[in-house]
């Protein structure tokens, strides 16, 4: 038996300054999402049930993710999922989790097409799927979108499978085990697309041992570092590119922290016209390069 009776109130307010202590960013968001997976309770329902006792059993698993919280295992992966843009997606370790700041490409890839206004089928590539946040967040929105998600992990693709069954866009999100950086890559797809989006690896190795233990102990390094001073993915795609996109279609890429210069002049090279976003914190974090070609080299 504990050695008291914990009730809500008492064990998040006690949680909550464990973690700070333990230097946990917000750790009132940390002790509610994790207390509430415990108790299978949305956040809202934790302060309407303050004064509900726990169970031994109860206290015994907020604990444990607490535990597994100050040992820097990514929120998102002690829960099992993460949402994004609308979508409930299940993360495993050694993908990528699913930031804010890729919804952001997320919402101008869906805010073009709807924009585009083309009244037929539209097909999307997503190079580096992961999770399948980006296939999957844009299929639900858009129910004329069909997307192929590659990705070169066996595991990545296997996730994203899942997370289109869960979220009932299967039919229209078509996972892809396939390697960028072979020679035969375009021979496992179908293009051109009007629409090809990536998310890539572009952490340099001298920026990799500096990322949080977060990121750096539960994320695959092959998910977060390309080579080419993280610039490799970025050119391997202006290769393809041509390709790769129907005639005025539109490429959206999310770049790293001071990249901005270096990827625009890979697609700069290419008769695109390339506009830079900035992200909510005003850091340039998104590419578009849209194809002002009237033909392309496929068909």
């Amino acid at each position: 038996m504990s050695e008291r009776v914990w009730k809500v109130v008492e064990i998040l307010s006690t949680a909550r300054q464990f973690l700070e202590e333990k230097g946990i960013e917000n750790p009132r968001g940390n002790a509610e999402a994790l207390l509430g997976k415990v108790l299978n309770l949305p956040r809202i329902e934790l302060y309407l049930q303050h004064d509900r006792p726990l169970s031994d059993d109860e206290v015994a698993a907020f604990r444990d993710f607490l535990r597994r919280r100050v040992h820097h295992e990514p929120l998102q992966l002690i829960l099992g999922s993460v949402e994004f843009c609308g979508v409930n997606l299940e993360v495993r370790p050694g993908l990528l989790i699913p930031r804010p700041e890729t919804e952001e490409l997320a919402e101008i890839a869906i805010l073009s097409l709807r924009e585009a206004n083309l009244n037929r089928e539209i097909r999307v590539l997503d190079i580096g799927t992961g999770t399948g946040c980006l296939a999957i967040a844009i299929a639900s929105a858009l129910p004329y979108v069909r997307v192929d998600a590659v990705d070169a992990d066996y595991e990545a693709v296997r996730c994203a499978a899942q997370n289109a069954q869960n979220n009932g866009v299967a039919e229209r999100v078509n996972p892809i085990l396939a390697d960028l950086f072979t020679p035969r890559f375009t021979s496992s797809l179908a293009p051109p697309y009007d629409l090809v989006v990536s998310n890539p690896p572009y952490v340099t190795e001298a920026e990799y041992p500096e990322l949080p233990p977060e990121v750096r102990n539960h994320e695959a390094k092959h998910t977060l570092v390309a080579e080419q001073n993280g610039l490799a993915f970025y050119r391997r795609i202006a290769e393809l590119l041509p390709q790769l996109l129907k005639p005025k279609g539109l490429l959206i890429v999310e770049i790293g922290h001071g990249q901005n210069a270096a990827v625009s002049n890979i697609f700069s090279e290419l008769p695109c016209r390339i506009n830079v976003r900035s992200d909510m914190a005003g850091i340039p974090r998104i590419i578009t390069a849209a194809w002002l070609k009237e033909t392309s080299v496929c068909p």
